[in-house]
């Protein structure tokens, strides 16, 4: 899997897992989980971004991919 790809999958799962679990709740912010995670849209307070699920999406998924191919 190349680079651009891991990091396309990754923002999808960075924006649509906190913005699915939070809802507008809260519920995501204001856990553990609220941590690296950023409005990149200051007028959509729904939509979430969470940076270390973005980071870590896209690098877990270029080593599967990557040791799977082998």
């Amino acid at each position: 899997m190349k680079w651009l790809t891991a990091l396309g999958l990754g923002a999808i799962l960075g924006i649509v897992l906190p913005t699915g679990v939070d809802a507008r709740s809260g519920v995501w912010m204001n856990s553990w989980a609220g941590w690296g995670t950023i409005h990149p849209h200051a007028g959509s307070p729904g939509l979430l971004l969470s940076i270390p699920v973005f980071l870590g999406s896209a690098l877990f998924l270029r080593l599967v991919f990557n040791w799977h191919s082998r």
